[in-house]
């Protein structure tokens, strides 16, 4: 009887043993999905911005700080639109420029052309490098040429053709001198779009929606009525993403 007994003990062993084997060779030779090997890619990180110049006066940057605003491009100059067309340094770029960085907002600049030539548009962007001096800036250096409305302007007779080159003469010139360029393009702006394929753009678009991440622009400005602490009147908005 206990013969009989441990036989059949010994039959359950040898079956599950068996068992466990066949399935850990089937759980073995299990393929890998693509579902469990997949990771989702990390949503884009939007960063508030806006741009500025004398036109907004004196700002208190702590405070536009505190408004969680992460960048500001801001004018370092342009150029007159009047027959000498002189350039000129914006009034307000280098404190804007020192206060700015001092509280942690990333900063670029961008420059008002009128420029009829080559050799103009390579002074402005030299222009640039000039104001600037020690100062460092982690965003673009922007070319920006619009429309003058209500007045005429040296650019006026200036045909399209020449004024897409006058830009990416600009951006060029920056380019060699250190830079990252960019080109403003948008409803007041001479430029379009599709003639600036492989460079940054700083898109105005006002229908924009600020929470849905596009990757067919640097910068987008998607307010021109926007309020920021810091600074009275409405100030130009802009969305970045990272």
């Amino acid at each position: 009887m206990k013969k009989l007994l441990l036989l059949f003990l010994l039959i359950i062993f040898a079956l599950s043993a068996v068992s466990c084997a066949d399935k850990a060779d089937k759980t073995a030779n299990k393929p890998v999905t693509t579902a469990a090997i997949t990771t989702r890619k990390p949503e884009p990180t939007a960063l508030k911005g806006i741009d500025v110049s004398s036109f907004n006066g004196k700002i208190n940057w702590k405070k536009v700080k505190k408004d969680n605003i992460d960048f500001a491009m801001i004018r370092i100059g342009g150029r007159g639109y009047g027959e000498s067309g002189q350039i000129y340094q914006d009034t307000t770029a280098l404190y804007n420029l020192k206060k700015a960085q001092a509280v942690g907002i990333k900063t670029g600049v961008y420059f008002f052309s009128q420029a009829t030539s080559a050799a103009e548009a390579k002074e402005e962007a030299k222009f640039v490098k000039n104001s600037l001096g020690d100062i460092k800036i982690s965003l673009p250096v922007a070319y920006d040429v619009e429309h003058i409305k209500g007045d005429t302007s040296r650019i006026d007779s200036v045909s399209y053709s020449d004024s897409v080159k006058y830009a990416k003469v600009f951006m060029n010139t920056v380019k060699k001198l250190g830079y990252e360029p960019m080109v403003y393009i948008g409803e007041d702006s001479i430029l379009k779009k599709e003639d600036f394929k492989g460079y940054n753009i700083w898109l105005a678009d006002y229908k924009y929606n600020p929470e849905t991440p596009n990757n067919t622009f640097k910068i987008c400005q998607y307010a021109k009525d926007g309020e920021v602490k810091g600074i009275k009147g409405n100030v130009d908005l802009d969305i970045s993403y990272e």
